[in-house]
């Protein structure tokens, strides 16, 4: 059968009467819901396309019938509809945000996961830990990601500088960037004020994560609290970052990064192939995060999909589901510039970068996601996240100090 016989419903906005009292059978036919987030014309192809591979995929019993929201959107769209008990049977979810709404999802058992025709041993390791919380899986991830140093190399030349490899460590990096501002007049690296893309390198330098084994905030801790100002002072001690205008100015590095005005960043890996690409004024790369005393650290980042709870058409929601995150398109996933989830279309991801940097970049995601760690976050998380850009701009101001912007999100949202 091909997605020309099969009807596919497309809605063009909204999250609104997607819950179980809209999806059910008609003529035979069971209709899914799949709520994704989608802010632009050419996300929402791709999705178009990714749901053609999987209405193939599940037959003509069931028709899917997608609906999208831009992501600044999706969550308060979502908050809605959870509170009215009408959420998509088939719900994206972002695994920074998950521990904020397991109770809207049904858990994943391994019976599920057979129904689905998926299992947990087709999955790169640690990359079911982004839709897992308290001991439980509530979804199957369709990319798995951490995070890059990315680079520009003409300004590394032009310092007479080499160029950052995979084994680079924090003394590496902090020495490069040193190097270029004084020798360039470029800044050597842009400073964020968007969740991982700062906290990485002080995990990095630290070994250590926000939130702790247990489960529990942990900002204040002082070997965290030390890294993070080391961060910090790379602006206004070491100055070899500008200072982020404004907490509205999230992706400020990026524009620094872009704009040739900063010779490093750190971003996700699903940012590989835009930030390397040849059409950039400046031949560019990526490596590894560099290591701390302790060697590498990084974490695993994703998002997934999962079923929800008010859903009335589980096994013909499980099929969907098994159809998204399964082979077909996740082979068309990587094909469309996103690291799959599934082991085995991986290496379709790398047959679709550009030749001049696919051995680059293939070595990049070897040595990044080597020994990185399942991500923690609190209950309280999307706050402590929407309320850092505040804080670090007070400290790359000189306003505050990164001791007592921390010591302030722990108070507010730790227990």
């Amino acid at each position: 059968m091909t997605a020309a016989l099969v009807a596919i419903v497309v809605g063009a906005v909204g999250l609104t009467a997607c819950g179980s009292g809209d999806e059910g059978s008609t003529d035979g036919k069971t209709t899914i819901v799949w709520n994704m987030w989608s802010g632009d014309t050419e996300s929402t192809k791709k999705l178009r396309d990714q749901m053609a591979v999987a209405q193939e995929v599940v037959g003509a019993d069931i028709t899917i019938e997608l609906q999208t929201a831009p992501w600044a959107d999706f969550f308060t769209k979502l908050n809605g509809n959870m509170a009215a008990g009408k959420l998509a049977c088939v719900t994206a979810m972002n695994g920074q945000r998950l521990a904020d709404y397991t109770q809207a999802f049904q858990p994943l058992t391994d019976d599920d996961l057979k129904k689905a025709g998926l299992a947990r041993a087709d999955y790169n390791p640690g990359a079911l830990s982004v839709m897992e919380s308290g001991g439980k899986l509530y979804g199957l991830p369709y990319d798995t990601a951490t995070m890059f140093l990315f680079y520009n190399a003409d300004l590394f030349t032009k310092a007479g500088v080499a160029l950052p490899t995979n084994t680079w460590t924090i003394a590496d990096f902090e020495n490069a960037a040193k190097t270029i501002t004084a020798k360039t007049g470029v800044k050597g690296f842009a400073v964020s004020i968007d969740e991982f893309q700062w906290l990485t390198l002080p995990m990095a330098r630290s070994g250590l994560q926000p939130v702790n084994d247990s489960g529990k905030l942990d900002l204040t801790n002082p070997a965290f609290v030390d890294a993070a100002t080391w961060y910090g002072d790379l602006v206004t001690g070491a100055k070899v970052s500008d200072v982020v205008p404004s907490a509205s100015e999230t992706g400020w590095e990026v524009t620094q990064y872009q704009n040739g005005k900063a010779a490093m960043i750190i971003d996700g890996t699903w940012q590989a192939a835009k930030y390397t690409a040849e059409d950039l004024p400046f031949k560019a790369g990526a490596v590894r995060i560099p290591a701390g005393g302790s060697g590498p650290y990084g974490v695993v980042l994703g998002s997934g999909y999962g079923i929800a709870k008010n859903c009335e058409q589980k096994d013909a929601a499980l099929k969907v589901l098994g159809a998204l995150a399964g082979a077909k398109s996740e082979d068309l996933l990587a094909k469309q510039g996103n690291y799959p989830a599934r082991l085995e279309n991986q290496a379709g991801y790398f047959a679709a970068l550009p030749a001049e940097n696919r051995d680059l970049l293939t070595a990049a995601f070897k040595a990044g996601f080597e020994g990185v760690n399942a991500q923690r976050v609190t209950a309280e998380w999307t706050k402590v996240a929407s309320s850092m850009p505040n804080e670090l701009v007070s400290v790359y101001t000189g306003q505050s100090s990164m001791r007592d912007a921390l010591g302030n999100l722990q108070s507010k949202f730790g227990e």
